[in-house]
């Protein structure tokens, strides 16, 4: 993977080629919290110029952050793990689908195949179920190929005027990268 950057061809890890797409998007602000598999896109987001990046201290600040963003006049997206989903879905049912705010929201897919880690699977089994009770789009970004889903993904938000939710498994946000443990 390469981009043009200037007369210069430079290799894209995925995390450069995720923030490409989100200004792509139109996306200028982004709240995020870490996770392992996010610390590459976060370090990428946080060195960017043109997305205003914003830490919080729980995911639901986040969704509050991209809601109020949005009635500001901005594009927003959440960068979080798929437990900072769980735990915000009163918000997200709230305000955000309640009041029809869109946002995208890029999520670590933790306990998916590719997930090392037993106490992580819990989340995979049940991030599916409740993203369906919640009523919110979602898609799963499988590889780096799937990056198309981000412009598309943001698209879909501003055409139902509701969050979207990107989720991102290992492979897609850490390259080809072989889970062990």
């Amino acid at each position: 993977m390469s981009e043009q950057r200037g007369n210069n061809l430079v290799a894209s890890t995925p995390a450069r080629l995720i923030v490409s797409a989100l200004k792509r998007a139109g996306i200028d602000l982004v709240a995020s919290l870490p996770d392992k598999w996010l610390s590459d896109l976060l370090e990428e987001i946080t060195a960017d110029p043109v997305i205003s990046h914003v830490r919080v201290a729980r995911e639901d600040d986040g969704v509050g952050l991209c809601a109020g963003a949005y009635l500001g006049g901005r594009k927003a997206a959440l960068v979080c793990q798929n437990a900072g989903l769980l735990l915000s879905a009163n918000a997200l049912a709230g305000y955000a689908l309640h009041h029809q705010i869109p946002f995208l929201i890029l999520s670590a897919y933790r306990g998916s195949h590719d997930d090392a880690y037993y106490y992580q699977m819990y989340k995979g089994r049940v991030t599916l179920p409740v993203l369906d009770a919640l009523g919110l789009p979602h898609h799963v970004v499988a590889s780096p190929t799937d990056f198309y889903l981000i412009e598309e993904g943001a698209q879909q938000a501003y055409l139902t005027r509701m969050p979207v939710v990107l989720l991102f498994t290992r492979r897609a946000l850490l390259g080809d990268v072989v889970a062990t443990k």
